[in-house]
């Protein structure tokens, strides 16, 4: 019984750690474009798009910014939009993907490598990357 119950303890080990260091891949999972996502303030003063590429954030009023890859910002060129079906972002919470995060201090305030977004009742603000 002490043996059986050894062997078991074992797999049970072994199988554990191939399952964490990745090497029990679900098929499909990983590479890809990811998913768009989108969130907003609670307020609905501001919200931001992930197209799976780029972070596009705008205020209400349509005015927006967009943080890309490197670092860069620029005017968004289209509106961003969202409603009341669009997660809220809340206070105690964060956003991220790869390397974009985006968290409330106030306003929305989102980075990317060297560079930042923020988008809020009071209008949008970028820093661009100095990676030029």
């Amino acid at each position: 019984m002490g043996r059986g119950l050894l062997i078991a303890l074992l797999a049970a080990v072994v199988l554990g750690t191939v399952a964490v260091s990745g090497a029990a891949r679900t098929p499909g999972a990983g590479g890809g474009t990811p998913a768009p996502a989108a969130f907003r303030l609670s307020d609905g003063s501001a919200g931001c798009a992930f197209d799976g590429v780029r972070l596009a954030c705008a205020t209400s009023k349509g005015r927006g910014v967009v943080l890309e890859p490197d670092g860069n910002s620029h005017p968004a060129p289209r509106a961003v939009t969202w409603n009341n079906t669009t997660p809220v972002l809340r206070r105690a919470e964060s956003w991220w993907h790869g390397g974009f995060s985006c968290h409330i201090e106030g306003d929305l305030v989102c980075e990317r490598e060297n560079g930042s977004i923020s988008v809020g009742a009071g209008g949008i603000g970028g820093a661009a990357s100095d990676s030029h």
